[in-house]
């Protein structure tokens, strides 16, 4: 038996706000659900994924707990996944579980759609937003697009689908900026999905903060 199963593995997440935090990953119980506890549990845009100790990766992963390689020689494992769901991932973590602690890369994922808006013949101008200064990732990923004198925004957005799980939507804001902004909370939720189907796969869920609650029992 796997000696993750007897309890919960711990890892720290490095943030954009340059804070570290505790996060708490537990195998799935047999007649339990993956899916988060609650919305404010998750670090949105991060998964947690156990290969198959039969496979490739999983034997990779495995490679890395042991000391035999470095992490860095198992980023194919991510780069993999990326290819197969169209979305950038990229492998931040891996624990003493043998799992892959991934990201989607917001960098990547931005520019690539900002990139795309530019070759839009009514935009003239499209830059990724900066980061949310947070300590949890945002919920939300934007590009914000300027566009020339009588261009209509409104097509814009359906043009701009990447497959089937990248599709940004179109968000004016009070001051006049328009945005082509993806939903991260609903983008996790599902290459989640995706992963939890994969035949590779022997679980996958988001990832969660370890949080104190009463009597000091973290949860």
């Amino acid at each position: 038996m796997n000696a993750f199963r007897s309890g919960p593995v711990a890892a720290f997440r490095l943030l954009g706000s340059g804070l570290l935090v505790l996060l708490l990953s537990a195998a799935p119980v047999a007649g339990q659900s993956s899916a988060p506890r609650s919305p404010d549990t998750t670090v949105t845009g991060d998964l947690i994924v156990k290969f198959r100790d039969s496979t490739d990766a999983g034997a990779a992963l495995a490679a890395v707990v042991g000391g035999t390689r470095a992490m860095a020689s198992a980023a194919p494992v991510a780069a993999r996944l990326s290819s197969e769901l169209g979305v950038p991932l990229k492998l931040v973590q891996v624990t003493s579980g043998r799992e892959a602690l991934l990201a989607i890369d917001r960098e990547v994922l931005l520019r690539s759609l900002a990139q795309r808006a530019l070759r839009e013949p009514g935009v003239a101008r499209a830059v990724p937003t900066p980061r949310a200064a947070t300590v949890l990732p945002s919920e939300q990923a934007s590009v914000r697009i300027e566009l020339k004198p009588q261009a209509s925004a409104q097509a814009l957005a359906g043009k701009l689908d990447s497959g089937e799980l990248l599709r940004p939507s179109l968000v004016t804001q009070a001051g006049g900026a328009t945005l082509l902004s993806y939903d991260m909370a609903g983008l996790t939720l599902a290459v989640l999905e995706r992963l939890q189907k994969h035949a590779e796969v022997e679980y996958a869920q988001a990832n969660r903060i370890l949080r104190a609650v009463d009597g000091g029992k973290p949860r």
